[in-house]
């Protein structure tokens, strides 16, 4: 049975087209090698602290070990950051024969122990991929409000902002918040806090902590607590997508009330501070938690 001219022509057409645009969606795509064999395709968002993320139309992003992996590919230039402090902007081919290795590599930031970029690249001496600007900063904002109406008439607001600001060893943390209520036209609470903390990273994870925080509330018979702690933190993770550190340490509070003395005292802190964005850039699981206990002293 033979077709019409018209319609075999259409259906080369087709065939041709979808051949096309696959070859094409191949070749311009990210690809992994492993070292069993296995290669993923998509497209290679960073490398930080041992781990590749990919980001496929299949499963979003993945996290692949660094150590499973023995060569990439990408005509999208990556910006390849070695042990030696030296970053080269380019693309990374790999083949069985020749290794690892980047095209026409643009020199972005130099080393003084190498000047020319090997033709043939050694996983182990690559620290990140796409690394993360030398500058960071986070910012986040909240603003809440009730009202009801009825057997009670309340209202209230709250209010919350929090910065924080990386750069090199350095990172920097302000945060605020305030609450308001009233019941039947009378105030029912009222109370602030304002933070500010410095971190100074003596290693990729080990940290010292300086924290000022203070706290009024009228309510408590408090009008102002003010503790001045100093402590040592470890920073498990500090990624955009997932971050993880504690810190241990001690300090002095200082409480003014209205009614009561002034109190002083020795105090040990501890705290967590831990973020994952589950769906990145949508849903973000969170906790923030600080504890003090003071040494010798009612409070």
């Amino acid at each position: 049975m033979s077709l019409p001219m018209g319609i075999c022509s259409l259906r080369l057409l087709v065939v041709f087209l979808f051949l096309h645009i696959s070859v094409a969606d191949t070749s311009w795509a990210d690809e992994v090698y492993f070292f069993n064999g296995d290669r993923l395709s998509g497209t290679i968002v960073r490398m930080e602290e041992d781990t590749l993320i990919l980001e496929t139309a299949y499963s979003g992003e993945i996290r692949i070990n660094w150590e499973r992996i023995k060569g990439l590919y990408s005509q999208t230039p990556l910006v390849i950051q070695f042990y030696d402090g030296s970053q080269y902007k380019g693309p990374v081919v790999y083949s069985e024969s020749e290794g690892f290795q980047m095209r026409d590599p643009q020199k972005v930031l130099a080393a003084e122990t190498q000047d020319v970029l090997p033709k043939s690249l050694e996983l182990g001496t690559i620290a990140a991929i796409n690394p993360i600007p030398w500058f960071r900063y986070t910012a986040d904002a909240s603003l809440g409000g009730n009202r009801t109406t009825g057997n009670s008439d309340t209202q209230g607001m709250n209010g919350s902002l929090t910065a924080t600001g990386r750069m090199s060893g350095h990172r920097l943390s302000l945060g605020g918040r305030y609450n308001y209520g009233e019941s039947v036209g009378k105030v029912t609470a009222r109370n602030g806090r304002g933070s500010l903390t410095y971190d100074y990273f003596l290693t990729d994870k080990i940290f010292l902590n300086v924290e000022e925080l203070f706290e009024q509330d009228s309510f408590q018979d408090l009008t102002l607590r003010s503790s001045t702690t100093a402590g040592v933190g470890y920073q498990f993770f500090d990624s955009e997508e997932h971050k993880l550190d504690v810190v241990g340490g001690g300090g002095l509070v200082h409480q003014d009330f209205k009614t009561r003395p002034t109190i002083q005292s020795p105090t040990v802190l501890w705290s967590v501070n831990w973020a994952y964005w589950l769906m990145p850039k949508v849903v973000n699981f969170f906790l923030t938690h600080q504890g003090f206990k003071d040494v010798g002293a009612d409070s």
